[in-house]
């Protein structure tokens, strides 16, 4: 499919239907998977792989397509067309990614462009996302600029409707390591690009479930506040598949599911391991929220899949809190629960089922036990519900406190 005038490219694969001049946030929600040039096993046979990542919840491929210091625009180019037809036929997108060097712009921009002008056989990318970490040009606030021009000039060819996402490097690594991007423009690059998709490599840093939590939520915290945007769309990427360990893949999920990111997902495909698909798996399909999670407590407003009240929850509500010497009594109004709908977890350890009811409930109460709570540290409670994307069950919580 050809340009389309000044508007741009045209709405892609599976994107739906987005507001005025906005792109569709779809590709980047849920469980995506990573392919880079150099990952043979996957490129040996892509229907095979695209196979097995569809058996895994996987929505979205995230799939390079060069980087600066290759000679084709378009490495595997019968490789991507196949990744194309497969992931399609499955009804999964693909995001075409690829790694600037900022030294030769024209080139960069360029081979940006090559990826989401690809045709094969009809197919064709559903967004595009830049690899913003080369440091080969310095000094850094040259590679911001050319960064900035570089991002600029994709947003204008390829149009306001085209999703493009911001793949950044890890903002703790950022502030870790102080001379090797200072002053990363993320707010600049959030009026560019409709998602951040930041390399939080927790396994560059940190070791153990609690350091790679706390390391998860701070890659969402320091976004968060330095775009000035609590709702920011964020696809968060782990840390390197193999050097994890499961209950630090597992951490991870825990940190994304309680702040209610778009999606997540681990690099890469090929260095995933069996048992880390599991936790993998529950990484809801999330719109983008509003409020943002974990919520404090108390809460008054209605929370969940309410109609004329809020949608951007429908699968899980997480609030939190300090440290907490207990028992407590959690208190909350809950709406049009059916049985064994809607659970209480504490801690990620299961309390209770909310009974069921229509409408809105009477004021309820439920016992935490002082084992389930931490006296020191952050302390999570949510609420999950049953449903899955698309089909999600109506349902709410409001009026949630702690006594």
């Amino acid at each position: 499919m050809l340009l389309v005038g000044a508007a741009g490219l045209a709405p892609p694969h599976s994107a739906a239907a987005p507001g005025p001049g906005r792109a569709s946030l779809e590709v980047f929600r849920g469980l995506g998977a990573w392919v880079d040039i150099f990952e043979e096993r996957a490129w040996r046979n892509p229907a095979k792989t695209v196979a097995n990542m569809a058996g895994h919840g996987v929505r979205t491929i995230y799939l390079q397509t060069s980087n600066y210091s290759q000679d084709l625009p378009v490495v595997h180019r019968q490789g991507v067309g196949r990744f194309l037809e497969a992931a399609h036929r499955r009804d999964m997108d693909v995001i075409a990614w690829y790694l600037p060097g900022f030294a030769k712009l024209a080139r960069d921009f360029q081979r940006s462009m090559a990826a989401i002008k690809f045709r094969y056989s009809g197919e064709r990318f559903d967004a595009f996302g830049l690899d913003i970490e080369a440091s080969v040009l310095g000094p850094p606030s040259e590679r911001t600029k050319r960064l900035l021009r570089l991002s600029k000039r994709i947003r204008r060819q390829a149009g306001p409707r085209y999703p493009l996402g911001a793949i950044i490097p890890s903002p703790v690594g950022i502030e870790l390591n102080k001379g090797y991007w200072p002053g990363f423009p993320y707010e600049g690059l959030s009026e560019t690009y409709d998602a951040f998709v930041p390399m939080g490599y927790f396994t560059y840093h940190v070791k153990g479930p609690s350091k790679v939590h706390a390391e998860t939520a701070r890659n969402v915290e320091i976004i968060r506040g330095k775009t000035g945007d609590p709702t920011i769309p964020i696809h968060l990427i782990g840390g390197v598949a193999d050097e994890a360990s499961g209950a630090e893949v597992q951490a991870f999920v825990r940190a994304v599911r309680e702040h209610g990111l778009l999606g997540a997902s681990i690099y890469n495909w090929s260095l995933t391991r069996a048992h880390d698909w599991a936790p993998l798996e529950t990484i809801p399909t999330n719109p983008r929220q509003t409020p943002a999670m974990p919520l404090p407590l108390p809460f008054a407003a209605a929370v969940g899949n309410v109609r004329g009240e809020d949608r951007s929850h429908p699968k899980e509500v997480f609030y939190g809190t300090g440290g907490l010497g207990g028992p407590r009594t959690l208190r909350f109004e809950a709406f049009d629960i059916q049985a064994d709908e809607v659970h209480v977890w504490v801690n990620w350890e299961h309390l209770a089922q909310v009974p069921p009811g229509s409408g809105w409930s009477e004021a309820q109460e439920m016992t935490i036990p002082d084992e389930l709570l931490l006296d020191r540290g952050d302390n999570v409670i949510a609420f999950v519900a049953a449903g899955e994307n698309p089909d999600w069950s109506e349902w709410g919580v409001r009026a949630v406190s702690l006594a």
